[in-house]
């Protein structure tokens, strides 16, 4: 399913899921570390990045090959890294179905006052673009198994 269409050169966005496959959009300044003149930017094309595991993403942030590869996975200390990024909100993609981890998992996240949203991926990654482009910064942690 397609996503996304806009074109934010500056941000990760999330451009179509599938079951196994989430393509993003990688900001040129991710990739090339030198920033060109104003008047050269309009003209930069962002890359594509399909990804096959769990992941997270914000606005400013990829940190590929994140641990759980299904929620059954999910561990405590695997919410460190998004907690690290100190977000307003936390979108948590669980794969094709919508499956709650346990409360003690999500404990460290309530503790900082960060909001959580458990949610299938394919509704995290609709979720993630429409509140980053409302400028307020979510983390999205994604994982998303192939159907099998």
């Amino acid at each position: 399913m397609q996503v996304n269409l806009d074109r934010d050169i500056h941000s990760y966005t999330i451009r179509a899921c599938e079951p196994g496959a989430i393509s993003l959009t990688i900001p040129w300044s991710a990739e090339n570390a030198s920033q060109p003149p104003p008047e050269e930017q309009a003209s930069l094309s962002p890359g594509v990045e399909t990804i096959s595991d769990s992941f997270i993403v914000s606005p400013r942030h990829l940190l590929r090959d994140w641990p759980p590869a299904n929620i059954s996975e999910l561990q405590a200390e695997h919410l460190d890294a998004i907690i690290e990024l100190q977000p307003e909100l936390v979108l948590l993609g669980t794969g094709t179905r919508l499956t709650f981890p346990p409360p003690q998992i999500l404990a460290a996240l309530h503790r900082q006052r960060i909001g959580v949203e458990i949610m299938g991926t394919a509704a995290a990654c609709r979720t993630y673009n429409i509140l980053m482009t409302e400028g307020r910064f979510v983390v999205a942690g994604l994982m998303n198994p192939a159907e099998s």
